[in-house]
């Protein structure tokens, strides 16, 4: 009897066994599971990506602004970038923006565009800046936030028509100023192809300061005090911002010589680039 027992409890105790190592084979399979999870987490954002990015803007042709900038990754996703920007001489009313804009806020006299419509500027800028990238893969993608410095310096031409009882007396001015500022941005940058890139600025703007030196040399010994304090006062009253004028004007003998100094204010927004990456 206890023979046919212990028969009978052997294949039981075998099963269990099996049960057992069965259990402790699947707790050790979940437990690798759990440990290879995070590598794969970790593979995933420590991929290998491009470090280097050159790109230019697209949205700033409609000022006829060209550039090239230069971004590279200085951390897994923080960069650093330096770009160029030059404006070739222009009739700043004749850009596509631009023209756009005046036919919006024209007076309907069309003063505004009579004025704009004989200045010419030129001028360049460096834009140094930093970025910082969210998202869990490495590299310059995805939603950013930057700080920016700008210098930027701006040669004008502007033939200025003073009106005298009897005639109108040509002031050729010529000018140039620089400005420093800094600021912040928000935008997106994304791949379209493993290599290629586009870099969408939401919104952004930047603050400093601007100053330069403007001359009108022309022979001006006729004027007498009220006409001369008249083109002191019409060329003061050409740049008004909040209510301040940020010109400083003296007119001479041979001509007319002004101080500029103003705030550096710019926008950046609703900005397209497109660039390569390596």
């Amino acid at each position: 009897m206890k023979r046919a027992a212990l028969l009978l409890m052997l294949p039981l105790c075998l099963g269990l066994s099996v049960m057992a190592q069965t259990d402790s084979t699947a707790h050790s399979t979940a437990g690798t599971d759990s440990t290879e999870a995070p590598s794969r987490k970790h593979r995933l954002r420590n991929l290998p990506y491009n470090k280097n990015i050159i790109k230019t803007n697209l949205s700033s042709i409609a000022l006829n602004n060209y550039g090239l900038t230069y971004e590279r990754m200085i951390a897994r996703k923080i960069s650093a970038s330096l770009g160029y920007r030059f404006m070739p001489k222009t009739y700043l009313a004749k850009t596509a923006l631009t023209e756009k804009v005046m036919d919006y806020f024209e007076d309907g006299d069309g003063e505004i565009t009579q004025q704009l419509d004989k200045l010419q500027m030129s001028g360049n800028a460096i834009t140094a800046e930093i970025r910082f990238y969210t998202g869990r893969r490495a590299g310059a993608k995805g939603f950013y936030a930057g700080v920016y410095g700008r210098y930027a310096s701006f040669k004008y031409d502007y033939p200025y028509d003073f009106e005298l009882p009897t005639e109108k007396r040509l002031v050729p001015l010529t000018g140039k100023s620089s400005g420093i500022g800094g600021g912040i941005i928000l935008g997106g940058q994304f791949n379209l192809h493993k290599h290629v890139i586009v870099d969408l600025f939401i919104i952004g703007g930047h603050y400093g300061n601007l100053s330069g030196k403007v001359e009108g040399l022309t022979d001006l010994s006729d004027l007498d005090e009220q006409q001369r304090a008249d083109l002191k006062d019409d060329v003061e009253s050409l740049i008004e911002i909040g209510g301040k004028k940020n010109i400083t004007a003296e007119v001479r003998n041979d001509g007319l010589r002004a101080d500029v100094k103003m705030p550096f204010v710019g926008v950046r927004g609703l900005g397209l680039t497109i660039g390569i990456s390596f």
